[in-house]
């Protein structure tokens, strides 16, 4: 498991409390990963983080495929 916390940067100008976490589990041969991105918006005006989630979906599904390959 690794947490990672932001301290400074633009997350941090935006968001308050950013945290992510990538936990991987490993059963029988299958390596399981699960991400888990915590954040509070101060206000309605402040957009999700769809982008970000979008980006780790992607990053993930890279490394996947190049350990496959």
């Amino acid at each position: 498991m690794l947490t990672l916390k932001e301290f400074e940067g633009d997350l941090v100008n935006k968001y308050d409390n950013f945290k992510a976490t990538l936990h991987i589990e490993t059963k029988y041969d299958i390596n399981l990963v699960s991400w888990t991105i915590e954040y509070e918006r101060p206000n309605e005006n402040v957009p999700e983080l769809v982008n970000l989630l979008d980006f780790i979906i992607g990053m993930t599904k890279a490394i996947d495929d190049h350990h496959v390959n």
